[in-house]
């Protein structure tokens, strides 16, 4: 099994391009103001990324259905490592 790494420390990070995909302070500013207004944390992206129904969208998100949420984010994998990049928490 692969180790799963969340990125959601994102005032800590520049801003960054990972496969053409531009990560801005903005995006960074919405997830984490979602994520703390929805009371979710790092370790429920962590579940519903690991045990949630998956949905993969043609602009090559993924929406992962879990309990009484749903995470959009995009994933990288290196290596063994699966960077979880989330975009947004719907509730």
């Amino acid at each position: 099994m692969s180790e799963i790494k969340i990125d959601v420390k994102f005032t800590q990070t520049p801003i960054r391009v990972v496969r053409g995909w531009r990560e801005t302070k903005k995006r960074a500013e919405h997830i984490f103001d979602r994520m703390r207004s929805r009371g979710i944390g790092t370790e429920q992206i962590r579940e519903a990324v690991q045990k949630g129904a998956k949905i993969l969208k043609k602009n090559g998100s993924i929406t992962s259905e879990y309990r009484y949420f749903k995470v959009v984010y995009r994933e990288f994998r290196l290596g063994e490592i699966r960077k979880i990049y989330p975009i947004t928490v719907i509730v």
